[in-house]
């Protein structure tokens, strides 16, 4: 274990400490890994576990002596029974998720519960004096208990057979996902084998992530210190998005008695995002729109760079932290027709939501934000109502998603400035003018489009057949 002080040699500094480790040996005897709170909850999709097993599939068959997996950034405090994982919880989830998998192999496909007992209490859950139990990792509060029920326990232990998912929670279905991946890796790899060799393919995967599967021990004393150095040890499969680096940068910026502010807002933040789904409830996008409208174009990958230069404080984190919070719930109003915000509207104003929504066109959201803050009720319906009419001249046209995005921030910023206060002059600016399709091109196109998929189809022909039948549309 190598050891270098960060900073000024004459100050006393919090000490990074760097060493070799291997996935399986973190697990096994690493005491008291944890995810902290503030940190976000299992997020590796079903395509990165793959790609996970994939890899190590490949270095086992090639007999590679070793496969590097990245780094794995702690804070282990002085005189602290726990360790927090700040980076690698992902791929210590997965290794565990994939563990399990093969110890549920031995169990119920070989029939050896004595060696699956073993691997359980190696690698998943320790058993103690006076009957206490340790899981060897310990996710975030929202993962937590399904993670032990669903991936730690056995298969024939009650907590194991009553699990179901919170429906509500994408964390749930993903380790759901995860842990299904696994199971069929594992039948993959024993496929057709006798048995006495599938027993030995399996001690070689757990004998390869104890041995081989190699990954870089970043240890540090505090949670700052393990925030400056996040930025620059981002390095395998799901990389840090542009949220997990905002929010690891916000708690950088504030002392650990506040924290727990940041923490609340955050979570209240991503607990409204998750109740509209994957699609539309990911924490990148909200962002992302919500500085668009405030401060225009911006991509994903400029983002986190934008928000640093702007928020630079303790109070500028604070603040912003609150901002966010309290702006996910105009976000959730402007993609939830049913929501709240929209009692006193005509019903017709829900229909166009929900039709914004099914359109598909998120690159008006920036606009429909900013507006939700400044326009009175009648230009805000007056917007929503245009907003479809435009969304749909421009899919049939086939208008690029890159120019929308480009006008609709830029009138986004102008209508959070207070530069623009009404739909006719938002109508009138020349890159909206430029931007819609007039009549003529309108006309032309229909005549002629391509339709991608079925749905738009069905909305177009219905839209069409009303027109037909001489009915007022709703």
């Amino acid at each position: 274990m190598i050891s270098w002080p960060t900073g000024d040699q004459t100050e006393v500094m919090p000490k990074i400490r760097f060493g070799e480790e291997t996935l399986g040996l973190i697990v096994r005897n690493r005491q008291g890994l944890r995810v902290p709170i503030n940190q976000r909850s299992y997020a590796w999709k079903r395509s990165h576990v793959e790609d996970l097993f994939t890899d190590l599939n490949g270095a086992i068959t090639a007999k590679a002596e070793e496969y590097f997996l990245g780094s794995i950034i702690v804070v282990a405090p002085e005189k602290a029974d726990y360790i927090e994982v700040y980076d690698g919880q992902q791929r210590i989830a997965t290794t565990l998720i994939l563990i399990a998998a093969i110890r549920d192999f031995f169990f119920s496909t070989l029939k050896d519960e004595k060696e699956a007992n073993v691997i359980t209490s190696e690698f998943l859950i320790s058993l103690q004096r006076k009957g206490k139990e340790i899981s060897h990792f310990v996710l975030s509060s929202a993962d937590r208990d399904f993670f032990v029920a669903r991936v730690l326990r056995e298969p024939n232990h009650p907590d194991r057979q009553s699990v179901v998912p919170d429906p509500k929670k994408e964390s749930h279905e993903l380790i759901e996902e995860a842990a299904e991946a696994a199971a069929e890796h594992v039948k993959a790899i024993t496929k057709n084998l006798p048995a006495d060799v599938q027993v030995t393919t399996l001690h070689t995967w757990i004998d390869y992530l104890e041995h081989g599967a190699r990954v870089i021990w970043v240890e540090v004393q505090d949670q700052a210190t393990a925030y400056r150095i996040f930025e620059t040890m981002n390095d395998r499969g799901l990389k840090l998005s542009a949220a997990d680096l905002v929010k690891n940068y916000l708690y950088s910026l504030v002392p650990e008695t506040q924290a727990d502010q940041v923490t609340h807002r955050w979570q209240s933040m991503t607990a409204v995002l998750e109740s509209l789904g994957r699609e539309d409830g990911d924490v990148v996008d909200y962002i992302r729109y919500f500085w668009i409208a405030t401060h225009g174009h911006t991509r994903s990958s400029d983002l986190f760079d934008k928000v640093k230069k702007e928020v630079n404080s303790e109070s500028t984190a604070l603040s912003w932290a609150a901002t966010l919070e309290s702006r996910a719930t105009d976000y959730a109003a402007i993609l939830t027709p049913s929501h709240d915000a929209w009692s006193t509207y005509h019903q017709e104003i829900r229909a166009d939501l929900d039709t914004l929504r099914y359109l598909g066109v998120s690159q008006i959201r920036p606009l429909l934000l900013a507006a939700f803050g400044k326009f009175a009720e009648k230009e805000l319906a007056r917007l929503i109502k245009n907003a479809v009419n435009w969304s749909v001249r421009c899919l049939i046209v086939g208008v690029p998603s890159g120019n929308l995005e480009g006008v609709y921030s830029k009138n986004a910023k102008a209508i959070s400035d207070g530069a623009i206060t009404s739909v006719e002059q938002l109508a009138k600016e020349q890159s909206v003018i430029s931007l819609i399709p007039p009549d003529d091109r309108f006309i032309a196109a229909v005549r002629t489009v391509t339709v991608p998929t079925a749905s738009l189809a069905r909305y177009y022909l219905r839209r069409l057949q009303i027109v037909a039948d001489g009915k007022a549309e709703p």
